[in-house]
């Protein structure tokens, strides 16, 4: 009866094993399809590498639009403290 439940015994392990095993390869593949699906494949990517350089060339347009602009704004200002300067001169004098 002893070598009978030894039997039973190594017969139970060997089956978890079997079933550790077909359980941690199942999963392994679950995660390998998983990754295949999330990889992006060379079109995508070479999609996506021109859609950003085409944003980078906007940017740059951008950009050079904004420093013109900044340009633009600062010889406003300095023609607008030219005309009121004047003014805030003659407001000094002693109307006397």
């Amino acid at each position: 009866m002893d070598d009978v439940i030894k039997l039973f015994g190594i017969f139970i392990a060997m089956g978890g094993a079997g079933a550790l095993i077909y359980g941690a390869v199942a999963l392994i593949g679950v995660a390998v399809k998983r990754l295949e699906r999330s990889a992006p494949d060379a079109a995508s990517l070479a999609g996506e590498l021109a859609d950003l350089r085409e944003r980078v060339a906007e940017t740059e347009t951008i950009r050079e639009r904004v420093v013109e602009l900044e340009e633009r704004l600062d010889f406003a200002e300095r023609l607008l403290a030219q005309r009121n300067e004047p003014a805030r001169l003659n407001a000094g004098d002693d109307p006397r």
